[in-house]
């Protein structure tokens, strides 16, 4: 359930069952942040770094939208709509401003957002 940042010390985990996507500090066991907003019940949804453009936390949502948040502030910056089932995966491009996102079986497909700037 987590995604590492490059830093193994750090760690995003998304705790299903509470709606709620954690930032741990795996070295010292503390939770640094909670996100919330997006809908996680039922599926293990993993989350991800994007470091592009600034610093975000990418995540998929019951609610068949991807999310994304300010790292710091843990504000929603961005819904992404364009599903019609759960979405249970993310990935970031490492370098550019790209998500890709899947959803499961009444969807069953893989979009790929990119960003304008």
């Amino acid at each position: 359930r987590s995604q590492d940042s490059g830093d193994i010390s750090s760690g995003i985990n998304a705790e299903y069952g509470d709606n709620t996507l954690k930032l741990w500090d795996y070295s010292k066991g503390k939770c640094l942040k909670t996100y919330t907003g997006h809908k996680n019940s039922k599926y293990c949804i993993f989350a991800n770094f994007s470091v592009t453009g600034g610093k975000w936390i990418v995540c998929g949502s019951e609610d068949n939208m991807v999310y994304i948040w300010n790292l710091q502030t843990k504000e929603i910056v961005q819904k992404l709509e364009g599903h019609t089932d759960v979405v249970l995966c993310t990935g970031c491009h490492p370098t550019k401003n790209i998500i890709a996102s899947g959803s499961l079986e009444n969807d069953k497909t893989i979009k790929i957002w990119m960003s304008d700037n």
